[in-house]
């Protein structure tokens, strides 16, 4: 009888990105809480391994305990620097490099918004600022739209993940066009 994998306890497969290897496929942010503290202990909860941080929104404090990274243990979470609020591909290659220089990761998270009201992003600037990435050795996991044919595009550009978006953030929606995501898949 096969193994079943949801059960507590039970052996997962890993996730393997770039030269990195997960046991937890939760990618957890870290805007929105009411403060640092409360965001540190919902870390410590979640499980898990991967904290995506906003380069753009990330003040780096002179001193010690106010800044972002002070409550986010290097030792047990992979920080995942992304490009949230940037509207070109030069914008999101000029803030991964930001993050990359800081010390932050060479994985990013690439977000090229066409879109502020519903944030979704632009196919054209994304797709161009992961070329760009890719041949800077970024490990560049993509949101885009829920085109396949971009998917495709985006892969063969090198991306090591493509993210496609079931709906507007923020929107609740749930996935408005399923077919799409199982034909990226």
């Amino acid at each position: 009888m096969p193994e079943d994998k949801s059960a507590p306890g039970a052996v997962r497969d890993l996730l393997r990105i770039g030269q990195r290897t997960f046991r937890s496929r939760l990618f957890v942010g870290t805007g929105k809480y009411p403060s640092l503290e409360i965001m540190k202990q919902a870390l410590e909860a979640s499980g898990a391994e991967v904290v995506t941080v906003a380069v753009r929104r990330m003040a780096l404090a002179d001193r010690p305990g106010e800044s972002l990274l002070d409550y986010i243990d290097r030792s047990k979470y992979t920080i995942l620097p992304n490009t949230a609020g940037c509207f070109s591909a030069d914008e999101a290659v000029r803030t991964a490099r930001l993050g990359r220089e800081a010390g932050l990761s060479e994985m990013v998270k690439l977000e090229v918004l066409g879109d502020e009201r519903t944030l979704l992003p632009d196919p054209i600037e994304t797709l161009k600022a992961t070329e760009i990435l890719v041949k800077e050795k970024f490990v560049v996991l993509v949101y885009t739209s829920d085109d396949p044919i971009l998917a495709r595009r985006l892969e063969a550009a090198g991306a090591a993940s493509v993210m496609p978006a079931g709906a507007p953030i923020g929107s609740g929606q749930g996935i408005l066009n399923p077919n799409n995501i199982r034909m990226i898949m």
